[in-house]
């Protein structure tokens, strides 16, 4: 297993940030037991982004606590009103009064009229003083939350952009580390293409293995191409132009691998043409050239 090329994978950093999926989480847990490279990495990750989350933390705003306990209201409850002369009960009239009824056999019978019997008594609920403080207690709970969620969401995406920063920082080592040992290598000829009258200014370095007739690029200055353009690149063998693959548009600060060329190239070149190239090149878009021999 190539450990190093799993470590740059950046799945380590996405494991301490907790976006892997579970099988992806086992995986790493399982990697770093067996190999004790990737357990130090991990380690060297997680101190890095505590640590960045330390200097970044941001505390509560002062003001956040005053202004909460200043909309609220505790002023002592008041006594429940007393209705109809009771504290919370209607008092019975005692007097009563003799009411005559004649019925058809001619008898009278004495009936007591209770006075204020269907009075209804309004009663008045006063909640505690200890059952508001909680209510704001758990007003200013729930508020402080709430501000803690904005701060840990703005805190995770600090995160995952020191991560795609740090990503991006290992890609360009990688990519200019791989560039020096290129220039070092004696096995590849450097082919220098300068730039022609179309863009005097251009410049790119063309690494050509005349073993295995491998061709590498280093594009160091091409004008970026237009909508549905692209660069083409072509060797010279026996006078005759020769295909050898289209330019990613995104070609800066990469290191391009193109179709192998033939032996006996005499030189590169790199015209723009059409997007996805042609099968001749477009001799006055010719941007750069440089002789191979």
């Amino acid at each position: 297993m190539n450990i190093q090329a799993y470590i740059e994978s950046g799945i380590l950093e996405e494991y301490v940030l907790g976006i892997v999926s579970p099988q992806e989480k086992q995986e790493v847990e399982c990697m770093s037991h067996i190999y004790p490279e990737i357990k130090e990495e991990l380690l060297r990750t997680e101190s890095a982004l505590e640590e960045y989350a330390l200097k970044h933390q941001t505390a509560p705003p002062a003001s956040l606590k005053e202004s909460i306990f200043a909309k609220m209201d505790f002023d002592s409850p008041q006594k429940a009103e007393e209705t109809n002369g009771g504290p919370l009960h209607a008092e019975t009239d005692n007097s009563t009064e003799d009411v005559q009824i004649s019925h058809i056999s001619g008898k009278t019978d004495d009936t007591n009229v209770i006075a204020g019997v269907f009075d209804k008594t309004e009663i008045r609920e006063v909640t505690p003083l200890w059952a508001r403080i909680a209510v704001a207690a758990s007003l200013l709970l729930a508020l402080f939350a709430a501000w803690s969620a904005n701060e840990m969401n703005g805190l995770k995406k600090s995160n995952e952009k020191v991560v795609a920063e740090m990503e991006s920082i290992k890609s360009q080592y990688v990519d200019n580390q791989y560039l020096t040992n290129l220039y070092r290598n004696p096995e590849y000829k450097i082919v220098q293409m300068a730039g022609l009258p179309k863009s005097p200014e251009s410049s790119v370095a063309a690494f050509w293995n005349q073993q295995t007739n491998e061709v590498l690029l280093d594009v160091r200055n091409l004008p970026e191409p237009p909508q549905g353009k692209q660069y083409q690149l072509w060797s010279i063998v026996d006078g005759k132009p020769v295909d050898i693959g289209m330019l990613d548009n995104q070609f800066s600060g990469k290191v391009l691998k193109m179709k192998n060329t033939k032996s006996g190239s005499a030189a590169f070149a790199i015209t723009l043409e059409k997007e996805g190239g042609n099968p001749t090149p477009t001799m006055e878009e010719m941007y750069v050239m440089g002789k191979a021999v």
